[in-house]
């Protein structure tokens, strides 16, 4: 017998008492399956359209006046319908939504249930004749137009403000562009992390980091039972660990944890994320246990299975698409997108979790900064007084937009409803307006938009964006309906395909202004840092001293650039902070200053700079470091690493016994109490000075400040408290500048997402790490041993530092000048001071990767013959310094 594959379809006006049969079931035959397979997953109300049908009454009628049963009618229009579906737009309902995408390999890693099917984006790009041409796609999410794209051997260029999906995309394109023997490597990897995974998990601590962040952002808020947290915290030390020796694998490991993050929480996503309800913990309280394992499975699968290899790297050329307009030299042929929709979801909430967990959210106010970015869709995006800061009225582009507004604002019950639509069409307006100069003659741009209601104003969409972008040189070719869906109040919505033509026009922006030229052809001039009193070996505030560090650049020098670049009250970056020189010459000067650096005691050292530490705080710090020391004990096993430990010598070798075990209480101190306060901090930076040197400070045999060379002379017991009291004692005490200003200095891997803080900047002013410099992680081996880097770190860690990165490949910059680009005012600039030596012009290698973001507005070079040495022997190659200055 054939078998048969069954339909149900409510009808309110099927003649039945209960409410629960009033339905048809609609039979298919075995050879019907196809369109079985079309409509099975279809809503009621998207199968009534699809038939055109909406009640049992004209539907008994239709099947009396034909002779026929209702199940042969309902089937007759279903092949009709269908077919018109086909030849109109080749593509399903499902297509346009997520639910295609659930069982498709890498696609289904992750649940963003706002995205679309590959096979919709195959469709348009067939279907509008793409070819031969750059795609842009502004909203990337996980990345589908870019891998579907590829599939048709396009190229791709794109946007996306979340740090998660961009984690997320970026991770599927290395996957993607892998040798086979790559991809076998990291499934047998998962699979060996999969087998007795909570057994191994059992030896990792909780990452007390992260526990910290989730207070800093969550406060009392309770988001997992004690278990699952503990699990978490722990689970985040595991992947750091899996990415010292494999990076990769670290990276789909993450993936597969945070894809599980929702479900083992307490909290559910329908619509927007929320608490689940009692009687929903009842029905679902899954662990790690219940979802983790099939997910690595899965993942592991997909990996070995999956046999396509990218064709080309789709670029990740901007975060916010709202900067496209800050971007240099793309050609593009075709925009397919589908942005948020104006429905009041609030993206960046939805993901606060996985955000965390990738420490993304660090911060207590980092999700306002997200939201901020985002394109305005939901009623929490709104900013006081509005997000508009172009000038211009988008009504007047959009009469349909300007009477929906007028509506909104008789009708609303929240005053921020109206100014979120009228920001969600300024933004979208300045997007495309901003894209132009990048488009050429000619160039598709397909737009899957949905439209929404609001107090009962229903906002069509895609009509007022038809409209406003008429006025930018977009003419429409087509507007398709993609499918009928309901709001919550259960009026009919539409999801729309808009086809649009770029004709021709140029952008309206207005050029930016530059205040520091003047200034910097002063500098040129006169070299200000060669002539006295900069010149001098000890210029500048004293706490520029506060430890000894190699690489670290001339403080007159910081300071002339500081004064050049950054105007009054302005504020500035340094992403290659170090020990904080140029941050500190920014706050002495009243100007905001942040940093960033990778090595935890630069990290330590430059955050106690640019602070006013407090000497009582100071003094409780080190009573708390001195009564640990009293009563605690060293353990075997530490000071047997002492002695076969070490580069140049063994730590045993540099320090008395006694003064040893004294520095190795110290540093598990401070690690279980690692500083959090600026007087912390500074303890802990003075704590680094003394650790090695040649004069009677220092606690070990005489050595050098600067660099750890082998130690020589006597053992001598030295106490570590008293040292460290009078080297702090000595830094707090010097006064500051009445016009000091407080700056942020944050630890992490530049090339990474930086803190959403640091925005709109005057300047960035860095010296990274020189192509033949001394590998900073080797002259300050004590200082980052002490630190917490154990062997293995030393082993593993370094290939994350720029200086190694960088002898591979200079594209690693490339992250560094895109969040340059942006974090930067329009009229911002990046000045860059770099080595130059026989093996490498760094200038000329950084402008051919910054080419995508900045143009070069001047280059200098400055002889090194003034630089002192240090008493270290070499100044290593470098036979020029460079200055390049970017716009």
């Amino acid at each position: 017998m054939s078998k048969q594959y069954f339909k149900a379809v409510y009808y309110s006006d099927f003649p039945s008492e209960e409410s629960r049969d009033k339905s048809i079931t609609i039979a298919f035959s075995e050879p019907e399956l196809p369109y079985y397979s079309r409509v099975k997953e279809m809503s009621t109300h998207e199968f009534k359209e699809l038939i055109g049908i909406q009640s049992y009454l004209e539907l008994s009628v239709s099947a009396d006046k034909q002779g026929r049963s209702i199940n042969q009618v309902v089937k007759r229009l279903i092949k009709q319908n269908l077919g018109k579906v086909d030849k109109s737009v080749g593509f399903s309902e499902k297509d346009v939504t997520f639910e295609n995408s659930k069982e498709v390999p890498f696609q289904r890693w992750y649940p963003y249930i706002e995205g679309y099917s590959p096979d919709f984006v195959t469709s348009l790009i067939k279907d509008y004749a793409i070819n031969n041409t750059l795609i842009y796609e502004p909203f990337a999410g996980t990345g589908t137009t870019l891998f579907a794209a590829d599939s048709m051997r396009l190229s791709t260029v794109y946007s996306e403000v979340n740090p998660l999906l961009q984690f997320l995309v970026q991770v599927k394109v290395k996957i993607l562009k892998s040798p086979e023997v790559t991809r076998y490597k990291l499934a047998q990897g998962l699979r060996a992390l999969g087998r007795d995974f909570f057994g191994q998990l059992d030896a990792y601590p909780e990452d007390a980091t992260l526990d910290q962040s989730y207070i800093a952002l969550f406060g009392e808020s309770k988001y997992f039972i004690n278990d699952t947290y503990r699990q978490v915290l722990q689970l985040r030390a595991m992947v750091d660990a899996v990415k010292l020796e494999n990076e990769l694998l670290g990276d789909v490991l993450s993936i597969a944890i945070f894809s599980c993050l929702l479900p083992v929480s307490l909290l559910k996503k329908m619509g927007d994320v929320r608490f689940k309800t009692p009687s929903e913990l009842e029905k679902d309280s899954r662990t790690f246990e219940d979802v983790l394992p099939q997910k690595l499975a899965d993942m592991a699968a997909d990996i070995l299975n999956f046999e396509y290899k990218l064709h080309n790297s789709p670029e990740f050329i901007i975060a916010n698409a709202k900067n496209i307009g800050r971007v240099n030299q793309l050609k593009i042929g075709a925009v397919i997108t589908s942005p948020p929709y104006l429905n009041g979801t609030n993206y960046f909430r939805n993901t606060k979790l996985e955000l965390w967990f990738l420490r993304y959210l660090r911060f207590e106010n980092d999700l306002r900064h997200f939201r901020d970015q985002v394109l305005t869709s939901g009623i929490n995006d709104v900013k006081k007084g509005g997000n508009d800061r172009s000038g211009q009225d988008i009504t007047q582009q959009s009469g349909i937009l300007k009477d929906v507004l007028k509506e909104l604002v008789e009708k609303t019950y929240d005053a921020r409803i109206p100014v979120m639509a009228k920001s969600y069409f300024q933004e979208m307006y300045q997007v495309f307006n901003d894209v132009r100069p990048h488009l050429l003659k000619g160039s598709k741009v397909l737009i899957d938009i949905g439209d929404s209601v609001f107090c009962g104003v229903h906002i069509k969409t895609d009509e007022i964006l038809i409209e406003i972008l008429g006025g930018l040189g977009y003419t429409l070719l087509d507007n398709k309906t993609l499918r009928k869906r309901r709001s919550k109040n259960q009026e009919i919505l539409t999801q729309s395909l808009i086809v649009l033509e770029f004709i021709g026009g140029k952008a309206q922006q207005l050029p930016a202004r530059y205040t520091w030229k003047q200034s910097w052809d002063v500098f040129q001039n006169t070299l200000p840092h060669q002539e006295e009193p900069f010149s001098k070996k000890n210029w500048g505030h004293s706490r520029h001293s506060l430890c000894s560090y190699q690489g670290k650049l001339k403080p007159a020098i910081a300071h002339h650039l500081v004064e050049t670049f950054v105007p009054a009250n302005g504020s500035m970056l340094d992403p290659f902070a170090g020990v904080g020189t140029i941050p500190f010459e920014a706050a002495l000067s009243g100007k905001l200053a942040y940093g960033i650096d990778i090595s935890l005691p630069a990290y330590y050292i430059s955050a106690a700079k640019v602070a006013s530490p407090s000497g009582d705080d100071c003094q409780r710090y080190i009573a708390a470091l001195e009564h640990f020391i009293l009563n605690n004990r060293v353990s075997v096993a530490e000071l047997e690493n002492t002695r076969i430990f070490g580069f140049n010598k063994t730590l045993a070798e540099y320090y008395q016994e006694e003064t040893l075990k004294e520095i190795l209480l110290a540093r598990r101190f401070v690690k279980e109490h690692f500083p959090v306060t600026p007087a912390e901090m500074l303890v802990v930076a003075s704590l680094f000075h003394i650790l090695h040197g040649n004069r009677p400070y220092a606690l070990s045999r005489r050595s050098h400040p600067i660099v750890p060379y082998a130690p020589t002379g006597e053992f001598i017991y030295k106490n570590l408290v008293e040292k460290l009291k009078e080297k702090v004692s000595r830094s707090y005490k010097e006064d500051l500048p009445l016009n000091f200003k407080p700056g942020r200095i944050f630890h992490q891997d530049i090339t990474h997402i930086w803190p959403q803080e640091i925005n709109n900047l005057d300047a960035i002013i860095t010296s990274p790490p020189f192509f033949d410099s001394t590998r900073f992680y080797l002259a300050n081996w004590i200082r980052i041993w002490f630190s917490g880097w154990s062997e293995n770190d030393f082993k593993y860690k370094i290939n994350s530092f720029i200086e190694e990165k960088q002898k591979i490949d200079f594209a690693i910059y490339h992250s560094i000048f895109r969040q340059s680009r942006e974090r930067l005012k329009k009229d911002g600039v990046f000045v860059l001071h770099l080595g130059k030596s026989v093996k490498c012009d760094m200038a000329v290698e950084l402008q051919k990767v910054g080419k995508r973001w900045f143009k070069t507005a001047d280059l200098f070079d400055e002889s090194v013959a003034h630089c002192a040495s240090h008493g270290t022997p070499d100044k290593g190659t470098v036979t020029s310094h460079q200055y390049l200055v970017l716009v």
